[in-house]
């Protein structure tokens, strides 16, 4: 089914557009949604999968295909988007909980630890920025969204090799530049 028919049948019969939807991007969507709130609780995960579909569906009358846009790239953004937005308030709403965790903590041992991975998150977010694409595309759905390396040469329309060698050679290029920034890990 086009991206064309799909758009045309959520239009026209949402509940079997959505089942289509849910057949075709399903998968994808819960590895993003998972990845991001991997570290909360199932129900967080599924209603942000939930979120992630009624949100497409209700834009879906506005979206105009193009080149750029395919509903699989609209609906992966939106997966991110959401995902996102329900991490950001369930880490306010756990603020007040993790300061008394921390009180119960030594200072020296938080305090150090959070510059460490500060500096840490830095560090590989300017190495990130300063790979060039596809490189970057490919670390960021391999590392970052969890994707298998045949989706990615998919998504990319590179070969499994090309995605293969890609990350060979970032690992190898990331291992130096933190390295040459101070940071040894094995």
């Amino acid at each position: 089914m086009t991206d064309q028919e799909l758009l045309k049948l959520l239009r026209h019969e949402p509940n079997k557009g959505i089942h289509i939807m849910l057949e075709k991007y399903g998968g994808a969507v819960s590895t993003i949604c998972g990845n991001f709130l991997c570290d909360c609780g199932k129900e967080d995960v599924e209603e942000a999968i939930a979120d992630t579909f009624t949100n497409f569906w209700k834009k879906s009358k506005d979206f105009v295909l193009n080149d750029k846009f395919t509903i699989k790239s609209y609906i992966y953004a939106i997966a991110r988007n959401v995902s996102r937005d329900k991490r950001r308030k369930l880490k306010k709403a756990d603020i007040y909980s993790m300061e008394e965790l921390e009180l119960d903590l030594p200072g020296e041992f938080s305090t150090e630890r959070k510059v460490e991975q500060k500096e840490m998150e830095a560090i590989l977010h300017t190495c990130l920025e300063n790979m060039k694409e596809p490189d970057k595309r490919v670390f960021l759905y391999r590392y970052f969204y969890g994707f298998k390396i045949a989706d990615i040469a998919n998504i990319l329309n590179l070969s499994v090799k090309k995605v293969e060698n890609i990350l060979y050679h970032g690992k190898l290029r990331l291992r130096k530049d933190l390295q040459e920034r101070g940071i040894y890990h094995a």
